[in-house]
């Protein structure tokens, strides 16, 4: 895995984590729209991070789009082979 990509990725699947949350408890609460907006942005920062994982491990960005499926596509960028083993930190 490269180490440049490695912050990006923790930061756009963290924050697209918490964002997803909090626009899930913003939907149930009653705030339908704003719930809605932030857990749509909350998505493409998530999905923005899974590119950056696939990135970082030497496939293309377009892996990022299993992001879509929250946690799975996580899970499936997770057990991708790392093309990048020799420059691992």
């Amino acid at each position: 895995m490269l180490a440049e990509y490695k912050r990006t990725t923790n930061i756009g699947v963290g924050l697209g984590l918490i964002g997803s949350i909090i626009g899930r408890v913003l939907m149930e609460s009653g705030s339908e729209g704003l719930g809605v907006l932030i857990a749509l942005v909350g998505l493409g920062v998530f999905i923005w991070g899974c590119s950056q994982y696939a990135k970082a491990k030497g496939h293309s960005p377009l892996w990022g789009a299993l992001g879509i499926l929250s946690l799975i596509g996580l899970l499936v960028l997770f057990f991708l082979p790392d093309r990048h083993k020799e420059a691992a930190a």
